[in-house]
C-alpha cells in the first residue's frame, strides 16, 4: 500500500519519471517550472505524491497563488497534473483528500482528462468553461484606425499600468508570456497571452483582459496586430471572458472537456487562467 507524501521543491527528481509518462513532449526544464514558487505564495509545497518503497507511483500537482478580486485578496489552488500508475489507481483518491480540506482556497482544474472530470464532478466541482472563441486576423478599415494604439511586448508598458495590472504583469513576466497594451484617448486595456501550438498551428491564447469594453471597441485592430506580431493563426479566448458579447467573423470551438472550479466566494466570471500551468508550460 502506498503512502501520501507532501511534495517539496527538492522532490522534483522523485516525481519527474511520472511527468515523462504523462507527456514526454514537454522538456524537463519546463516541468521543473511547476516546482518553483513563482508568485510568492504562502504555501511551500507543490502537490502530493503516492510513494511505495521510495518510488513515486502517483502525483497530484498543485500551484498556489492569490489575486485581488473586487478589492479583496483571494487564494487559489490550481491542479496542474494528476497521474497514477495503473497498479495503484485504486488509491488515487488519497491524493485529493488533503486538497479538499483547503476551505479558504478557490480550487481550479484547467486541463482535464475524461477520468478526472468525472471524479471532480462527483466531488462538487462546477464547469468553469466549455468553449473557446477563435478570432482570426481579418483586416477591416477599423484595423487601421488611429483612435487607439496596440503595443505588443512594448518596453515601456509598465510606465502606464495601474497597481493591480502592474502586479499581474510582473507576476507573468517570463519568456513565453506576451503582454499587449491597448490605449485609447482616455482608457487602457492590458491583455496577457501565450502562444501555444495546437494541431500544428500557433495561436495567441488570451488569458486576461483587463477592460472588456476597450477590448471590444478595438477588437479589429487587436486581432490583426497581435496575430501579425506573434505570428499567430488566430486569437483564442475563453467564451466567458466576453460576457455574452459577440465578435464578428469569429466562431466557437468546444473544449474536449470543460475547465472546472470549486469556490465558496467566487463565481466563474471572477476566475481567469492566469497563475496556471497554461502559462508556464505553454499548453
Amino acid at each position: 500500500m502506498a503512502t501520501v507524501k507532501k511534495v517539496l521543491k527538492e522532490d522534483f527528481g522523485l516525481v519527474y519519471p511520472l511527468f515523462v509518462q504523462l507527456n514526454n513532449s514537454i522538456s524537463k526544464n519546463h516541468w521543473r517550472q511547476l516546482f518553483t514558487n513563482h508568485w510568492n505564495a504562502d504555501e511551500d509545497y507543490f502537490g502530493y505524491a503516492l510513494v511505495d518503497n521510495d518510488r513515486a507511483v502517483g502525483y497530484l500537482g498543485l500551484m498556489f497563488s492569490s489575486m485581488i478580486i473586487n478589492h479583496k485578496k483571494h487564494k487559489f489552488c490550481n491542479f496542474t497534473s494528476w497521474t497514477v500508475q495503473k497498479d495503484y489507481r485504486s488509491e488515487s483518491i488519497k491524493l485529493l483528500f488533503p486538497v479538499l480540506r483547503l476551505r479558504d482556497h478557490t480550487l481550479t482544474s484547467l486541463t482535464m482528462s475524461s477520468d478526472t472530470y468525472f471524479i471532480f464532478k462527483k466531488l462538487g466541482f462546477s464547469d468553469l468553461e466549455d468553449t473557446v472563441v477563435i478570432i482570426p486576423p481579418l483586416p477591416t478599415p477599423e484595423s487601421f484606425s488611429n483612435k487607439s494604439q496596440v503595443s505588443v511586448n512594448g518596453q515601456n508598458i509598465t510606465h502606464s499600468l495601474e497597481e493591480q495590472n502592474l502586479k499581474l504583469y510582473q507576476d507573468h513576466s517570463n519568456p513565453i508570456v506576451h503582454h499587449i497594451l491597448v490605449q485609447t484617448e482616455h482608457e487602457q486595456c492590458l491583455i496577457i497571452a501565450t502562444r501555444p501550438i495546437k494541431k500544428n498551428l500557433p495561436f495567441a491564447h488570451l488569458h486576461y483582459i483587463s477592460n472588456l469594453n476597450i477590448f471590444m471597441e478595438c477588437i479589429e485592430k487587436i486581432r490583426l496586430i497581435v496575430c501579425l506580431r506573434l505570428r499567430a493563426t488566430a486569437l483564442l479566448v475563453d467564451k466567458r471572458y466576453l460576457q455574452g458579447m459577440k465578435i464578428s467573423r469569429s466562431w466557437e470551438y468546444p473544449l474536449p472537456r470543460p475547465r472546472m472550479y470549486k469556490s465558496r466566494n467566487l463565481n466563474k466570471d471572477d476566475i481567469t487562467t492566469l497563475y496556471s500551468e497554461l502559462m508556464l508550460l505553454n499548453l
